[in-house]
Formats: structure tokens, C-alpha cells, sequence
């Protein structure tokens, strides 16, 4: 029997991405059989979830509800199949005009620590600090909020009907998720009622998006909240908004926050007492990360003096750096450089 030599290339499951070329003595029969698996293989993987080593799904909101007429640009989920299921359902709201595919690498940290994923698309063209920054109603903030999240009439600034609402995107796609991918888990964040599991939901946002996470973890008992650049802070009132000083329902303990220094749109002095009235400083001071590695003093409010990929000033590149793909800083290597400030912040909430 005639034998040959084959480079085999195994994957590694530490970081599924990467292949490493293996050589392998094996005869005729055991060539076939390996070249059947090899065109096989990536076929099931294609079938059962349409998603190669964990890189995630884009749907449009009108395939998971057709009542949904706004805001139409793609959800993107991501799980990996490939390591641990942490059971937690990682939520994030993007900002003010963004699309939330602007946010994949982020979610797709997330899922590579054993989290469900989502960048919601919700109705985000209305900037609530551009509404509200000068208002003496500090009511301002949660009321355009409650409309866009809920979809209620309780603001004159926004017009969000129920089927637009990021609570309906939120539920109509993980109904979707459930039914096209029954093996993948997603059906554990909802109810049989259809109502979000907001304990098993580790709730974030960047911009306008953190402040919608922050009064989802005063509304509900989450897993945990994180805002990337984020505040709702009127600089007229030197007040935050309302619903900052009401009581929550997730412990201020895992309520996390993270700002540049040099951001243009949310400078740094006026996020520092918003953090204030948030009630941080009772629990822990704010970190430097550029000083200090992981887990940074385990502080809740951290800043970062970090360079964006790309400097624009005409932009606010500075105000995207920390979460948004295409400011935010690569290695080399093709690695985030804030990812061990990513896995902090998406770790550490659920350890309190």
C-alpha cells in the first residue's frame, strides 16, 4: 500500500481564527476520506449557522418584524460555537447616527469570551444632549429615552411607535435568532411572554447608546451596565438627568464607564462630575489605563489618553476611539489595542 504525505491544517481552539499546518503520513484510502471531510466540513458549518469560527449574523430589523419602518440598517449578533457559553447576552446600543455594524470587533470580543452578542440598530437620529443639554427640564433626557426604548409617546422631540422601539428590535430579533439558529442558545433571553431577561443581559452603549444601557440598569436588574463616552449632563443646570439620581434596580457596583480624555463631543471635565452625580466616587476612583494594566485598580470609571487609528480633527475620532471599528486602534498584529480594556469591562460586572 502506498502511503503519502499531508499537510494537515488543525485549528486552534484558543483562538479559532488561526490554523496551524500539520504533517501527517496516511495512505490512499485515508487521502479520500480526508479530502470528503475537507469539502463536507465547511458545508454543515455554513448550513447550521451561516457563521465561520464565530464572526457574526447581519439582519435586516424588516425580516424580524415587517411593522418595523425606521431605522433599517442591518442588528449585528455574533456567538463562537467554539469556547465556553457564558449564558449572558451581551446588548449594545451604538450612538447617535451610527450603525451598529460600526461595532463588530467589540462584539465579537464579547462572543469570544463565551457571550451572545448584539449591536442593536434602534431609531438613534435624534442626539438626546443636542435636545435636552440646554433644558431646564432635567425630565428631558429620560423622556425622549423611555420613547425610543419602549416606544411610547412621552417626548415632543422623537416620534417612535412600538414596533420601532429598541425593546421591540430587541425582542423580534432574538425571537428571529431562536428560529433560525435553534442550537446557538439565543432563546434563553426571553421569556415565554416575549419579555427581555434583563437579569442573563450584560447591558452597553456607546454615546446616546450608554445612557440607554444606564436607564435600562436603573429600570431593571441587569447583569451589568457599561458606557463608553457617554452622559446625560446638563451643562446649563451643572445637572445630570433625572433618572441619573433615581434608584436602581442593578447595583451601582456594576455600573462601569470609560472616557477619553481628549474627546471633543463629551469633554472630559463635564464627564467627571457627571460621574460624580452618578455616584461613583463613593465607590471607587477613576483610572488612568494608560498607567496602570488590567485589572486597573478593578476601578468602575476609567480614561484613556489613547490615539485613534486615524486623527480627524474635523471628526470626533477621539469621542469613537474606544469602541467604534473604525477609530479605534489596531496592533499590528490586527488585535484592538483596548482589547484587555474590553475584556475588563465585560468581565468585571459580573464578578460584583
Amino acid at each position: 500500500m502506498q502511503y503519502s504525505a499531508v499537510e494537515i491544517r488543525m485549528c486552534n481552539t484558543d483562538n479559532p481564527g488561526n490554523f496551524t499546518p500539520t504533517l501527517f503520513v496516511m495512505n490512499s484510502t485515508m487521502i479520500k476520506s480526508a479530502r470528503i471531510i475537507a469539502y463536507i466540513a465547511p458545508l454543515l458549518i455554513l448550513i447550521s449557522a451561516h457563521s465561520v469560527w464565530g464572526r457574526g449574523y447581519t439582519i435586516s430589523p424588516i425580516e424580524t418584524d415587517p411593522a418595523i419602518r425606521s431605522a433599517l440598517q442591518d442588528h449585528y449578533a455574533v456567538n463562537n460555537p467554539w469556547v465556553a457559553r457564558r449564558d449572558v447576552l451581551f446588548l449594545f446600543f451604538p450612538g447617535t447616527s451610527s450603525s451598529a455594524a460600526n461595532y463588530k470587533l467589540l462584539c465579537e470580543t464579547a462572543a469570544d469570551l463565551g457571550f451572545h452578542a448584539i449591536s442593536l440598530q434602534y431609531v438613534n437620529d435624534v442626539s438626546v444632549n443636542a435636545k435636552c443639554a440646554k433644558s431646564r427640564n432635567l425630565e428631558c433626557y429620560e423622556n425622549i429615552r423611555r420613547e425610543i426604548l419602549f416606544g411610547a409617546n412621552f417626548s415632543p422631540h422623537v416620534n417612535v411607535s412600538r414596533p420601532n422601539s429598541a425593546e421591540n428590535r430587541l425582542v423580534k430579533l432574538l425571537r428571529y435568532l431562536s428560529s433560525q439558529y435553534p442550537l446557538d442558545g439565543w432563546e434563553q433571553y426571553l421569556t415565554a411572554g416575549d419579555v427581555p431577561r434583563w437579569s442573563k443581559i450584560l447591558v452597553a452603549g456607546h454615546s446616546q447608546g450608554g445612557s440607554h444601557a444606564a436607564m435600562l440598569g436603573k429600570y431593571y436588574s441587569t447583569a451589568g451596565v457599561v458606557m463608553f463616552a457617554s452622559m446625560d449632563y446638563s451643562f446649563q443646570n451643572d445637572k445630570a438627568g433625572s433618572w441619573v439620581y433615581q434608584k436602581s434596580n442593578t447595583r451601582l457596583e456594576k455600573f462601569f464607564a470609560v472616557a477619553h480624555t481628549m474627546d471633543q463631543t463629551m469633554p472630559i471635565d463635564a464627564m467627571r462630575r457627571y460621574w460624580n452625580f452618578f455616584g461613583f466616587r463613593d465607590i471607587a476612583p477613576v483610572i488612568n489605563i494608560d498607567d496602570i494594566s488590567s485589572p486597573y485598580a478593578n476601578s468602575n470609571t476609567l480614561i484613556t489618553s489613547i490615539a485613534p487609528a486615524k486623527v480627524d480633527k474635523s471628526k470626533s475620532s477621539y469621542h469613537n476611539v474606544l469602541c467604534m471599528d473604525a477609530d479605534t486602534p489596531i496592533s499590528k498584529g490586527g488585535k484592538p489595542l483596548l482589547h484587555d480594556l474590553w475584556v475588563y469591562l465585560l468581565n468585571a460586572p459580573l464578578k460584583r
